[in-house]
């Protein structure tokens, strides 16, 4: 399929396939929507190389071309959003490419330290004020997100990366939803890879049939379950490792969190109120950013 062209007044930069090298021969990671590769960008004006990750969107047959075109129309427009966008904690797009598949490509900064994920994984024991600034960092990305009209609706610990200073960056907004609306059944509001995140809504149909789409409300409750599990140590749902069983838990009403040893009370407590069941009792994130920086002025 040829290159899909969108005209924008302010062009998404396209980066030539021939400035970007693979580091290895396959994926450095693969899952959720798609690939990515980590490959060394660099140009005549260049000197020295960027280390800059890809990602690729993964379609499950290459031969819808109509399908194609509305989904590669859809990354071009994401594209155009994302690239206006300047934010400490949001991760930055550099451009676009082809030559990874079938569809555009986003090419954005190399994070070294993983996602909050893996991190967490490797470090299990972390500081109260240490803990209170990951949140910190994470809910002032989403407040430029939120302010600037953009609901990120796929927010996990596997969509929060790190770099070499410990900068915690919001990654993949916006993504699930551009495969959603693309009407390709594979891809719909939730998938395995985010339901213990997920907020009740988005797994029960509205009144009418259709899947609730994503709001800043959902994004509050996601980022919700990302604070208690980085306060106590487990994921929600725990110890359910199987998707549909997640869903299932979710649809009998219990709730992501039984025990939350270890936690302040005061903390405990706020952060479940981001897990109402009421989507309208939820903070707002601008709320949120202003009780974590009340909390790290006590430690300081």
């Amino acid at each position: 399929m040829p290159p899909h062209k969108v005209d924008f007044k302010t062009p998404v930069k396209e980066i030539p396939e021939a400035e970007l090298k693979r580091t290895q021969n396959f994926p450095h990671h693969t899952g959720g929507f798609g690939d990515v590769w980590k490959c060394n960008w660099s140009t005549s004006s260049r000197n020295p190389q960027v280390t800059v990750a890809i990602k690729v969107v993964r379609v499950p047959d290459s031969n819808q071309t109509a399908l194609l075109e509305k989904i590669a129309r859809s990354i071009r427009r994401e594209a155009y959003v994302w690239a206006k966008l300047k934010d400490d904690h949001v991760l930055s797009l550099h451009g676009i490419t082809m030559g990874f598949g079938v569809l555009p490509s986003f090419v954005s900064s190399w994070m070294t330290k993983g996602s909050l994920d893996s991190y967490l994984k490797q470090q299990p024991t972390l500081s109260i004020s240490r803990k209170l600034d990951m949140s910190r960092q994470i809910s002032s990305g989403l407040k430029y997100l939120h302010e600037k009209g953009i609901v990120h609706g796929d927010l996990t610990p596997t969509n929060i990366l790190i770099n070499s200073n410990d900068k915690l960056c919001l990654a993949d907004f916006g993504l699930s939803m551009i495969l959603a609306e693309s009407g390709n059944a594979t891809f719909n509001s939730y998938h395995a890879g985010n339901v213990w995140w997920m907020a009740p809504e988005l797994i029960t149909p509205s009144e009418g049939g259709e899947p609730t789409k994503p709001t800043t409300s959902t994004d509050v409750y996601s980022y919700g379950c990302i604070m208690l599990q980085l306060l106590c140590g487990q994921q929600p749902f725990f110890p359910l490792m199987d998707a549909l069983r997640v869903v299932a838990a979710i649809l009998s009403g219990r709730q992501p969190f039984r025990q939350l040893t270890g936690v302040d009370e005061g903390h405990k407590q706020y952060w479940l109120k981001c897990l109402s069941t009421n989507f309208n009792a939820r903070p707002k994130v601008q709320e949120i950013v202003a009780f974590i920086e009340a909390e790290l002025q006590k430690l300081r």
